[in-house]
C-alpha cells in the first residue's frame, strides 16, 4: 500500500483542517495509506506556542499580526530559512519513519522548507503543494521546485505563470471542502422570511455581537448565528439574549454538526473571509455577505465575492442591516441566488486525489 503524508495544521485556520481532511478522504477511498502531520509541532515548544497563538493574536491583536504577516511578504526566504531550521530534525524523523511515497503540504509555511529538507536529505520523494488561498496567495506559498502546485482558481494560476512558475506544474483544482454540503437544483427564493446565517463573521467579539444585533432589526427575518468553539461568544450573546427583547427570536448555537443543514435552508450568510466558508456558501447557493477578514491574509478574498457577483461586502456592523435590506429590497439577491447556483466549483479533493493517483502510477510504470 502507498503511503501519503499531509502537511497540516488544525489551529492555524479552519481551511487547512478541512483540506487536508478532504484530500485524505479522497485518497484513503483510492485505497492509499494517509498519514496527517500537524506541522507545527515538528518546530517543538516553539512551533507549538506559534499554532497555539495564532488565534488570540489575529482575533485580539490583528494590527500585529498583520506586522508579522507583513514581515512574511517581505522576507519570505527568511521566514523558510527559519521555519527549515526548526523543524528539520523532527520533520526529517516523521519523513524516515514512515517513508511516503508522496508528500502534499496544505500550509504555506512549509513549503520551500520541506524541498530543501528533501534534497539536503537525498530523498527522492514527490512533493506536492495544495494553495488554500482564493485571491493573491501569500508569497510564502510559492515554491517552484514542488512537482505540482495545486491552485484554487484560474484567476491565480495566471498570477503565477506571470511570476515564472512552469505552467504544466499548476492544476487548477478548486477548494476541497465537505462532500456533504447541499447544491441547490435550482435558485434559491425566498417565499417568507429571509434566513440569515452568521458564521465567524468576525474576528471581533464585539462586532460579531454588534453584526448579531443588527441583523435582528431586520423585519420578516430568521437570525441564526454559529459561534462554533468560541465559548466566550456563545456565552456573551446568550447572556445579552436574556435581558435583550430584541434577541429573544435569535438562534444561538455552539458547535455544530450540521452546518451542511444550516446552508442549505440559508438564504443570506455573513461570514469572514475565510476561503473554506466562503466555497461553503457559494456551493449551497446563498448570497453571500463578507463582513470582515484577517488582516493581509485574507484581505482580497472577498473579491472572489464581489467581482463573481456572488454577495457583497459590508465589514462594518452599524451598516449591515441597510446593506441587506438594500439586497433584498433592489432585487440583487435573486442575481446572488442565481450565480451561487450557478458557479463552477470544482470538487478540489477528488481532483487533487486523483491527480496524486495518476501520477504516482505514471511514475511506477516508468
Amino acid at each position: 500500500m502507498k503511503k501519503i503524508m499531509i502537511l497540516t495544521a488544525d489551529k492555524t485556520g479552519n481551511g487547512h483542517r478541512v483540506t487536508a481532511n478532504a484530500i485524505g478522504k479522497g485518497l484513503v477511498g483510492m485505497g492509499y495509506d494517509v498519514k496527517k502531520v500537524q506541522c507545527f509541532k515538528t518546530m517543538g515548544k516553539l512551533g507549538e506556542s506559534m499554532e497555539n497563538s495564532y488565534i488570540p493574536i489575529t482575533t485580539k491583536h490583528p494590527g500585529v499580526w498583520k506586522i508579522a504577516h507583513s514581515f512574511t511578504q517581505i522576507f519570505p526566504g527568511l521566514m523558510h530559512w527559519f521555519i527549515y531550521q526548526k523543524c528539520k530534525k523532527q520533520m526529517l524523523n516523521q519523513i524516515l519513519a514512515y517513508q511516503p511515497d508522496l508528500i502534499i503540504s496544505v500550509h504555506c509555511m512549509f513549503t520551500k522548507a520541506i524541498t530543501k529538507l528533501l534534497k539536503k536529505n537525498k530523498l527522492n520523494i514527490p512533493f506536492m503543494i495544495d494553495v488554500v488561498d482564493l485571491v493573491n496567495p501569500p508569497v510564502v506559498w510559492r515554491d517552484k521546485s514542488a512537482t505540482t502546485t495545486f491552485v484554487p482558481t484560474a484567476l491565480v494560476k495566471e498570477q503565477y505563470i506571470k511570476l515564472g512558475f512552469d505552467a504544466n506544474k499548476l492544476v487548477v483544482s478548486g477548494f476541497p471542502i465537505r462532500k456533504d454540503i447541499i447544491r441547490p437544483k435550482t435558485p434559491k427564493q425566498i417565499t417568507d422570511k429571509v434566513n440569515i446565517l452568521l458564521v465567524n463573521p468576525s474576528i471581533n467579539i464585539k462586532k460579531n455581537i454588534q453584526f448579531v444585533k443588527e441583523c435582528s432589526q431586520i423585519k420578516s427575518a430568521n437570525v441564526t448565528i454559529v459561534c462554533g468553539l468560541d465559548k466566550d461568544l456563545f456565552n456573551k450573546l446568550t447572556s445579552i439574549q436574556q435581558s435583550d427583547p430584541q434577541l429573544k427570536s435569535v438562534q444561538i448555537l455552539g458547535f455544530v454538526t450540521n452546518m451542511n443543514e444550516l446552508l442549505a435552508s440559508c438564504h443570506i450568510l455573513l461570514t469572514k473571509a475565510g476561503p473554506n466558508m466562503l466555497m461553503e456558501g457559494i456551493l449551497s447557493g446563498s448570497c453571500i455577505v463578507v463582513t470582515d477578514h484577517i488582516p493581509g491574509q485574507e484581505a482580497h478574498n472577498h473579491e472572489h465575492i464581489t467581482l463573481n457577483n456572488f454577495g457583497a461586502r459590508c465589514e462594518n456592523p452599524k451598516k449591515i442591516k441597510a446593506t441587506i435590506e438594500s439586497i433584498i429590497s433592489s432585487g440583487k439577491i435573486n442575481t446572488y441566488f442565481k450565480n451561487t447556483q450557478q458557479a463552477t466549483c470544482l470538487d478540489g479533493a477528488e481532483i487533487i486525489s486523483n491527480h496524486i493517483n495518476n501520477y504516482l502510477n505514471a511514475t511506477e510504470k516508468n
